[in-house]
Order: structure tokens, then C-alpha cells, then sequence
């Protein structure tokens, strides 16, 4: 009576989800596009992109999917404000996911945040149109723009059917979708000397690991076992 007991106990406590512990990214084998110059730190753990430039981009030598991804960004001048942000379920350069956030409006491009699906070359990212540029979501205010010099915690849960953006813990998208495995990257556009630091990804938060599942699995067949067999002494 007693092991019977102990079953149910020990699955659900193995049910639990699992303590995440992030994974650094080193940045050392990540390819750079034109129109920018990365520069990736010694240690591989930072890159600071200089140039005032056309589009660039600087994505990872992996996949990512099904992952959640964290890091810190700074804009490390007080000179231009325009865009910075990131790119994610990268397959090359007609076929991604770009999350940019630019600091005042300027003709087309507006202040704050805007996600964008890329499909092809027919796209001006300046306004966000073109053909194979599809806005999925964005959010504009002359109170949304980066700040120079400051450090932004940056977060990206990406699986195959949501996408959770967030920056110092406030989320700015959360959006259901049908989304692809791809590289992640950093990304600039007419903004120099942008600092991307200390990035990290583990399990995603809105995907439990196959594992849980199968604790859970476990933790019921204990708990109905439990059941039959006190319904047998009281039979």
C-alpha cells in the first residue's frame, strides 16, 4: 500500500516542468550580411555593429525553433535614430520574420515596433510595404522609441504556432500564426554602433519538453492505480 502511494507522489513531482538554464550563444561562426560591420567581441559572447548603412544583418551558423531566446541591446550613441532590431526564421534574405523598432518617426518609418513577415526581394523596410512584405503586427506612439545608451532586455519565445516578443519584461507581441524553423539574428538599418550582448536560449516557455508529457502520462497511470486499489479495500 505504501509503493502504491509513493508512485503518484514521485511522478508529479518528476511532471513538474524542468528548471530552464540557458545555453550562451557564442556569436564567432555567425555570418554577417553586407552594408554593416560586425565586430564580434574576443570571447565570442558580443558583437557591435558600427556603420550607419543600408539593411544588415547578422545571423546565427543554426536553427533555432521552438526555443526561447534572451539577451541584452544598447545603442551605444547619441548620433541618428533609426532602426535596430532582430530577424528570426531566417532562410536567407527573402524568407524571414523582422522585428525592428525605430526612435522617431521619419517620413514613412514610424516610431516603435513593428513584425514583419519577408517572402521576397519586392519590400521597402524603410515603410514597411512592397509585396512580399507582410505587416503581422505592429505598434506606433511618439512615447515608443529606444533610448540612447540604454541597455534593453530583449526576449523571443518562437514555435511553430506563436511568436512572444518582449522587451525589460513588457510584452510587446504575442501573436498566433503559422511560423518556420530559421537562423536568428541581429539587425540594423541606418543606426550605427549598436552593442548586442549575453545572449541565451533554452526550451521554450509555451512548449513543454517531450519529457513532461511523459511524466504526466506516468503520474496519472500512478494515480488511477492508487484509485483501484483503494477501491478494492473498501469494496
Amino acid at each position: 500500500m505504501r509503493k502504491i502511494m509513493l508512485l503518484p507522489l514521485v511522478a508529479i513531482i518528476f511532471s513538474l516542468p524542468s528548471m530552464a538554464f540557458g545555453l550562451a550563444m557564442n556569436l564567432q561562426n555567425w555570418t554577417a550580411s553586407s552594408g554593416g560591420n560586425w565586430n564580434v567581441s574576443n570571447d565570442g559572447y558580443s558583437v557591435l555593429q558600427t556603420i550607419n548603412g543600408q539593411p544588415t544583418y547578422f545571423v546565427s551558423d543554426t536553427d533555432y525553433f521552438n526555443r526561447l531566446i534572451e539577451g541584452t541591446f544598447t545603442v551605444k550613441t547619441t548620433s541618428d535614430d533609426d532602426f535596430i532590431g532582430f530577424v528570426f526564421g531566417f532562410n536567407g534574405s527573402d524568407n524571414y520574420l523582422l522585428f525592428d523598432w525605430k526612435q522617431n518617426n521619419q517620413s514613412s518609418a514610424r516610431e516603435g515596433f513593428t513584425l514583419s513577415r519577408i517572402t521576397g526581394s519586392d519590400i521597402n523596410l524603410w515603410g514597411h510595404t512592397g509585396n512580399d512584405l507582410e505587416i503581422l503586427a505592429s505598434s506606433y506612439s511618439s512615447t515608443l522609441g529606444w533610448r540612447d545608451r540604454q541597455s534593453y532586455e530583449f526576449s523571443l519565445d518562437y514555435s511553430a504556432a506563436r511568436t512572444i516578443i518582449s522587451i525589460d519584461d513588457e510584452t510587446v507581441f504575442d501573436i498566433a500564426g503559422d511560423f518556420n524553423a530559421g537562423q536568428f539574428g541581429f539587425y540594423n538599418y541606418s543606426q550605427a554602433y549598436v552593442n548586442y550582448s549575453g545572449f541565451v536560449e533554452e526550451q521554450s516557455a509555451v512548449v513543454p519538453e517531450p519529457s513532461t508529457f511523459a511524466f504526466m502520462c506516468f503520474g496519472l497511470i500512478g494515480v488511477i492505480a492508487l484509485k483501484k486499489k483503494q477501491q478494492r479495500f473498501t469494496a
